[in-house]
């Protein structure tokens, strides 16, 4: 039996949308947390948000994601395929970690819901809310179909738009202090101190405000993500590549883009600094993490001379950001 895609776009169009409040009281603990969420996700409301258009707020390869009306405190997250809210019936609010302090888009509870192909149920996660515009640009998966064809309404990977949008949020992360860069590294080890694994292959798992690197994408896992992959997000070397061998941006953009690539590495590295982190072998496995190393954006950053007789890593251990030390290290290079 072939299953038929859902996309909102064969939804039937829903107009005069109810002014309904989804506030509740999300700031207690035990039963009248779990019964606010209950009073506000009952299946009316749930319907509500779903089919109105304008709460949809983001969508990755997987997921979509939606706002709540008159809530700033958390987001609602969807698969992309098969997910019917015009049939949703029933709803039971699951807790999961509501009483962490730090905020990297977790998940704290999910919704099962029913109403979902041949009588499954559906999961609509409740994730605590990030502040910020999406760094940089989306995976070519995140905007094409499984057949590899455009999305409708995306643009395409190497469009101008979205060249010049990675250059704006360059200018933005290059111009902030070092001390954004310390407090994402403080959320980032916490987080994964307390068992959770961030994604390094999503630059928009990145989100920027004026003053902070915020991050989501996190979930309950072993794996741990390192520095490096953290940094070769953040200087989102793969599209850099793609804009500078652009042949519709003017050069003298091309070289503000290096320099600017070179201080947001440069904070980064402080900002490790001033934290007392190093790197090791163990944090230069994956191939994009060696490439990062090796470019000269990093060299141009650290000060690396090739022809001082030192090794990238002897380099960096001198500066207090490498430790030779630890298992593997010696062998790395």
């Amino acid at each position: 039996m072939q299953i038929t895609k859902i996309n909102f776009s064969n939804v039937q169009k829903i107009t005069n949308f109810k002014k309904i409040s989804f506030k509740g009281n999300l700031e207690a603990g035990g039963d009248t947390f779990e019964r606010s969420f209950n009073n506000m996700f009952n299946p009316e409301n749930l319907r509500e948000i779903f089919l109105n258009p304008e709460n949809k707020i983001g969508h990755g390869a997987n997921n979509v994601v939606y706002s709540i009306p008159n809530n700033d405190k958390f987001v609602l997250r969807v698969g992309k395929n098969y997910f019917q809210p015009e049939c949703i019936t029933k709803t039971e609010y699951i807790d999961t970690d509501k009483h962490e302090d730090f905020n990297i888009g977790q998940k704290i509870g999910h919704i099962k819901a029913d109403g979902g192909p041949f009588g499954m149920c559906q999961i609509i996660e409740i994730l605590k809310k990030q502040e910020g515009k999406s760094y940089g640009v989306p995976h070519i998966s995140a905007i094409t179909d499984e057949n590899g064809r455009l999305l409708p309404n995306e643009a395409p990977y190497e469009d101008y738009s979205r060249k010049m949008s990675f250059k704006t949020l360059l200018d933005k992360a290059s111009k902030m202090d070092t001390e954004a860069y310390e407090k994402m590294l403080d959320t980032f080890s916490e987080a994964q101190e307390a068992g959770y694994s961030f994604d390094p292959l999503n630059v928009n798992n990145l989100l920027l405000t004026d003053e902070e690197i915020n991050m989501i994408d996190f979930d309950k896992s072993g794996i741990k993500c390192n520095y490096l992959e953290l940094l070769n997000l953040i200087t989102n070397h793969d599209y850099l590549r793609t804009f500078y061998m652009a042949h519709d941006i003017d050069e003298s953009l091309k070289h503000e883009a290096y320099e600017q690539t070179v201080t947001i590495i440069s904070k980064f590295l402080k900002a490790m600094q001033n934290k007392g982190l190093k790197l090791n072998y163990d944090y230069m496995q994956n191939p994009e993490s060696k490439n990062l190393l090796r470019c000269y954006e990093f060299q141009h950053a650290i000060g690396y001379d090739e022809n001082s007789g030192l090794t990238i890593p002897q380099h960096l251990e001198k500066m207090g950001l490498f430790d030779s030390t630890l298992q593997n290290s010696k062998i790395f290079f």
